[in-house]
């Protein structure tokens, strides 16, 4: 693959269509001691019991006389969390609604157009992300088990064991890194198949499992170029970050001196939301060239097929 030519296609359309950076931010929306008692007496840790039963107790009761209020509040969250999920997904197939229409030569294209496009395949993303998570959540869990059973059997038995188990957990915690890293592969792939194909979940697993097979080196290479960026730009927002704050912080000061706590406040204000803005346009822009990039090398993988 061309892959200087890919990174240019993608920066331009970025350059040439602002859109893409606002559903960039949208899609990003779901891109995050022991107490002393023990050494105490006999007494002092039955007269500790019985403060936590008491506390449990009166947690317990408070949640029954409030059942209705935490109700509400849970429903709400649950609410507000699946709206968050409908923008977020939603934005995010239209991002690659997008690039494709664009790579197919059609260049009438709006933020409307791309985000209506994009709904229709929420339930799908959603299903997907779901489906990939259990089975990452699945294969750590069965590992966890796997080695706590393994560090009984030393503790019942003898540490030799140890020479055995600590290679193993070794491998253990490589085989996980490697499993999610083909499986946010999977997911990546899927969700342009779901989008350029309109296939279904399963539909869209198998294909993007054939593509990485038939094509691993331009697969991984794509991802090494991703994660290249991904530090790229995470080293550029820190240093940004460091420089625009300790900028307005200075002004901050003078503005403390000069205005009194009242106008320090209102500056503080303005500026902590102005400077949430600029990080969340970045993080915008650059999730968006990330996911330009993966449906630009999606069209030409599938090309290869």
């Amino acid at each position: 693959m061309k892959w200087a030519e890919i990174l240019k296609k993608a920066f331009e359309y970025l350059k040439k269509y602002k859109f893409l950076w606002f559903l960039g931010v949208l899609a990003a929306l779901t891109e995050g001691g022991v107490g002393s008692g023990f050494g105490n007496s006999g007494s002092n840790l039955a007269e500790n019991n019985q403060d936590f039963e008491k506390f449990g107790s009166t947690i317990a009761d408070w949640m029954t006389s409030h059942s209705v209020e935490i109700s509400i509040i849970v429903a709400a969250i649950f609410i507000v969390s699946l709206i968050i999920l409908y923008i977020s997904y939603s934005s995010r197939a239209g991002l690659i609604y997008s690039v494709d229409k664009l790579e197919s030569g059609s260049e009438k294209l709006t933020f409307s157009d791309a985000f209506h496009a994009g709904q229709k395949y929420f339930w799908r993303f959603l299903g997907l992300t779901v489906l990939i998570s259990l089975m990452i959540g699945a294969v750590v869990f069965a590992l966890v088990i796997l080695m706590i059973g393994l560090v009984a059997l030393t503790i019942a038995t003898t540490y030799w064991l140890l020479l055995l188990v600590i290679p193993l957990g070794i491998l253990a915690i490589v085989a996980i890194v490697v499993f999610a890293v083909y499986l946010s592969l999977i997911l990546l792939l899927s969700f342009r198949v779901i989008v350029v194909e309109n296939y279904g979940i399963t539909k869209s697993i198998t294909k993007s499992r054939e593509l990485i097979h038939h094509n691993f080196a331009n697969v991984l290479i794509a991802w090494l170029i991703q994660v290249a960026v991904g530090v790229v730009v995470g080293i550029t927002v820190v240093v940004v970050a460091l420089i625009i704050g300790g900028v307005l912080l200075s002004i901050g000061v003078g503005i403390f001196f000069g205005l009194g706590t009242i106008g320090a406040w209102v500056y503080g204000s303005v500026a902590v939301l102005a400077f949430i803005a600029l990080m969340l346009l970045i993080s915008g822009i650059s999730n968006a060239f990330i996911s330009t990039f993966w449906t630009v090398v999606y069209r030409r993988l599938a090309k290869s097929q």
